[in-house]
């Protein structure tokens, strides 16, 4: 079937002179040896590769007749075929008998490779069917590039934008969302690792006068200000959020109440001690806020949303009894 496939170039080249052959050649040696791109041709009979250009050397550190005696599969780690939705592969056994059915006039696919030395790179592949003169498929003709960089690039910008979509823009800790899926998380958790979870709710004393008195923009600053004094009293395992308006939210892992305790105390009293200026007036005033604490050990089947509640009364005792204080009592009825 290899052979059909030649008879067009064969009948080119009858007609065409030695001396135009010669230099389609060389130009056809300089475009495969500069270009970026390693261009392959696979014969499915063999499912060798018959010719490989010679930047294969520079992609991935083989010779182009070390590549030729190579399984290709051997060097693939991963395999994302695009219009799967760059999903991972299992198996290439339905996908090649489909390229070599023609199923898919055009395939694509990223793969994490194996270098000659030992290093890692990803590569874009992107092959068309070879047919021969009647139309049968006897292989695939395509280009292979390295993409790390670009992956490298995707990769970032995902990052990026799940860590926006976590966070709350304002003041940089986590965003409401975040935090009611990290809790549920963390419930689960505790249950096989048996440990102790807690949670603060804070709300800040007065909000409104400071918005009332001085603006949003002091109003934001002092939010501001206030997010970056819990976020310096957690531990790297702690997450920090932005449940509503002015209220924070805390989980603290692997933390009983009387340690919650402790943590919520200097977070309130850190936020006491500090001072904020309003504007070019240099006029300096202070806030306070009120915390609530809700404690779980693995033993109890609480979901995140009760365990908020909880932890929500108990901050509503601190505000309706005196304010810019810790409340971890039990609930009781405020009149």
């Amino acid at each position: 079937m290899a052979k059909k496939s030649a008879n067009l170039l064969a009948r080119f080249f009858d007609s065409t002179g030695a001396s135009e052959i010669d230099a389609l050649h060389e130009e056809l040696r300089l475009l495969t040896s500069y270009a970026s791109d390693t261009v392959y041709r696979l014969c499915y009979e063999t499912m060798q590769y018959d010719y490989v250009s010679p930047s294969v050397f520079r992609l991935l550190g083989y010779t182009q007749q070390e590549f030729k005696d190579l399984n290709i599969r051997n060097l693939i780690l991963e395999t994302r075929i695009v219009s799967n939705g760059m999903k991972p592969v299992i198996s290439y056994e339905h996908l090649e008998e489909a390229r070599k059915r023609g199923d898919l006039a055009k395939w694509q696919a990223d793969y994490l490779m194996q270098t000659k030395d030992g290093g890692k790179i990803w590569v874009s592949d992107i092959s068309h069917p070879w047919l021969d003169d009647d139309g049968n498929i006897i292989g695939s003709v395509g280009s292979l590039r390295d993409i790390t960089e670009r992956v490298a690039a995707e990769s970032l910008a995902k990052e990026e934008i799940a860590r926006m979509a976590n966070s709350d823009q304002l003041t940089s800790l986590s965003s409401r969302r975040f935090f009611f899926t990290k809790l549920e998380d963390e419930l689960k958790r505790i249950k096989r690792s048996h440990e102790d979870l807690s949670v603060l709710l804070i709300d800040m004393d007065y909000f409104k006068n400071i918005n009332s008195n001085y603006g949003q923009i002091v109003g934001d600053s002092v939010l501001q200000g206030v997010g970056r004094i819990i976020s310096s009293c957690l531990r790297e395992t702690d997450t920090g959020a932005r449940v509503g308006g002015e209220e924070f939210g805390v989980i603290l892992p692997d933390t009983p109440a009387s340690g919650a305790y402790w943590v919520a105390e200097r977070i309130r009293s850190s936020v006491a001690k500090e001072t904020f200026a309003l504007g070019d007036e240099n006029h300096l005033f202070g806030c306070t806020v009120s915390i609530g604490v809700a404690s779980c050990s693995f033993d109890q089947n609480l979901d995140a949303d009760t365990l908020y509640k909880i932890a929500d009364q108990r901050l509503y005792i601190a505000k309706h009894t005196g304010r810019n204080q810790v409340s971890l009592d039990e609930l009781a009825e405020i009149h």
